[in-house]
């Protein structure tokens, strides 16, 4: 992934969205990077867990301030508008973001997931509006690059959702799960990675320890 971009990860719950993501922000730490992992629907703790599970001691890189785990609930609390027209306020979002990562001379970032931050229950074009002021933010306000992840929704004869947040970001990761000799397989797909040369295959893959994703080579 050509550094300086957004990229979105899609999937369904338990393809490997989470894992991807944490491999992303491991690979960075141990090759002396900072990073900042916004977290939405676990608390910190949780993702370190996670990660030890894997093999992968988050813990330390915190201790020595390469890593920040940013719990994101807080933002769910103060929305702005009334009734059904509230929503967070991702302008503010995406400054506070940007002072920690000013802070910390980060270049990796991750939000897992992004969809809170932009589903509203009204229209369409509001979505929309929250999707593209968010990346177009990202991408303008930081440096860094940035891993976001989202629910996949599954459309008929489409390979995979296509929101406004997908044309704006510079390349798409599709996590499936696919039946392949009676067995569930874990997949991966890359839709799109602009200025790069990619294969439009779906590629098998495993989650090892202390490696994460390994895609399983084609016989």
């Amino acid at each position: 992934m050509p550094d300086g971009k957004s990229y979105l990860v899609t999937g369904a719950p338990g393809t490997g969205k989470t894992v991807l993501c944490t491999q992303y922000i491991y690979k960075g730490l141990t090759q002396g990077e900072k990073a900042v992992y916004v977290s939405i629907d676990q608390k910190p703790a949780e993702i370190i867990e996670q990660a030890a599970s894997l093999g992968w001691d988050l813990a330390k890189y915190i201790e020595d301030k390469q890593l920040i785990i940013l719990d994101a609930s807080p933002y769910f609390g103060s929305r702005v508008g009334a009734g059904k027209e509230k929503q967070v306020d991702v302008s503010k979002v995406v400054a506070d973001l940007g002072a920690y990562v000013q802070r910390m001379e980060a270049t990796r970032v991750v939000i897992d997931p992004v969809g809170p931050l932009i589903l509203l229950r009204d229209s369409t074009a509001r979505i929309q509006d929250q999707a593209r002021l968010l990346v177009l933010s990202l991408q303008s306000q930081m440096r860094t690059t940035n891993l976001l992840t989202c629910y996949a929704v599954p459309r008929v004869g489409e390979v995979g959702p296509h929101g406004v947040e997908e044309y704006l970001v510079s390349g798409t990761i599709l996590l499936d799960m696919a039946w392949n000799s009676n067995q569930l397989v874990r997949t991966l797909l890359v839709e799109k990675m602009r200025s790069t040369g990619f294969e439009l295959t779906q590629h098998q893959f495993s989650i090892v320890r202390e490696k994460g994703i390994v895609i399983i080579p084609r016989l």
